[in-house]
């Protein structure tokens, strides 16, 4: 694969999105230089789907039903809680949940079915156009996400986090991030063991994120064969997709997985654990990155594995949170 962002450069990964069916789907994220400046969104084939509005959606029935979440306002404000505790989630809360699909298939989701814990990053505003996927994991303070390292840059960003975005909407509001944490590792050579990175978001209206559309845990103990729910925001649609694929080891160090029509903008998408279709909650054991920026065909993605390595960076995060 060659990478999943908004667009693409030589060297990362490219996708061309198809539009129809199980739709094209890969993983997104912006491109890093040895100085850590972003060079393109997602780097998945879609070069010229760049920050684009969906020409296509990608069409699939879904028959599964799930539960609905509350949609709070998307008014904004950068009040910041008086303290950690008063920003800390409720990680239980049940939120909506994508159906479980047919192995290796991905749907494109309904409103009602739509995590809220997933959503799309944007290098400002609604309007710039989406190129990655992020989503909450819990955290002391309830205001951390996780990405691939293509998807940002290292240090203070402008970019913005749009959990539960579709159609141009943000029905949880549009989050500022304020730090993005990445491996040494990345920053100066974009060694693809280390294509991951958190972001620290600011609270909005008095709330942490993690208070307002609840989180996955972090699992960073290496978690190779296992079943995973991906659901990711290719960034020539304005919906999220979602697949069941089974992911196995690529290498020592990254693990892959066949789920169709993952294109550009699907880099950074979770791939959980221990799903659970009733409520929502699971557990976060990788993001589509990792080797060639995530995968050079939409149907084959990849993930850098979480070891020690990505418990040191979410540390980080934690301390700058």
């Amino acid at each position: 694969m060659s990478g999943r962002s908004g667009s693409r450069l030589s060297g990362i990964k490219a996708r061309v999105v198809t539009g129809i069916a199980l739709g094209a789907m890969l993983g997104g994220g912006a491109f890093v230089t040895a100085s850590g400046a972003a060079r393109a969104s997602d780097s998945r084939p879609q070069a010229a789907q760049d920050q684009a509005q969906p020409a296509a959606t990608v069409s699939a029935s879904n028959s599964a039903s799930a539960s609905a979440a509350p949609v709070p306002s998307a008014a904004a404000s950068s009040a910041k809680p008086t303290s950690k505790a008063a920003a800390k989630a409720t990680t239980a809360k049940s939120v909506s949940a994508p159906p479980r699909t047919s192995t290796g298939q991905s749907v494109t989701l309904a409103a009602s079915q739509q995590p809220s814990q997933v959503g799309a990053l944007f290098a400002g505003s609604i309007a710039d156009g989406h190129h990655c996927t992020a989503s909450v994991v819990d955290s002391s303070a309830g205001d951390i996400i996780v990405t691939a390292a293509h998807c940002l840059s290292s240090g203070t960003s402008t970019h913005t986090f749009v959990p539960g975005y579709r159609d141009g909407t943000a029905p949880y509001g549009v989050w500022q991030i304020s730090q993005v944490l990445e491996d040494d590792a990345w920053t100066s050579s974009q060694d693809p063991d280390h294509d991951v990175a958190f972001a620290v978001v600011e609270p909005l209206n008095g709330q942490s994120l993690e208070s307002v559309v609840g989180s996955y845990q972090l699992d960073t103990s290496g978690v190779t064969d296992t079943q995973v729910q991906i659901t990711g925001y290719p960034s020539a649609t304005d919906e999220p997709i979602s697949c069941t694929g089974s992911s196995g080891s690529f290498s020592s160090s990254q693990l892959t997985v066949y789920c169709t029509g993952y294109a550009g903008g699907t880099s950074g998408s979770g791939w959980i654990e221990d799903y659970d279709p009733t409520d929502g909650s699971g557990t976060l054991v990788g993001v589509i990155g990792g080797y060639q920026t995530g995968g050079n065909t939409e149907d084959v993605s990849y993930a850098a594995r979480f070891g020690d390595g990505v418990q040191a960076l979410f540390n980080q995060a934690e301390a700058a949170g």
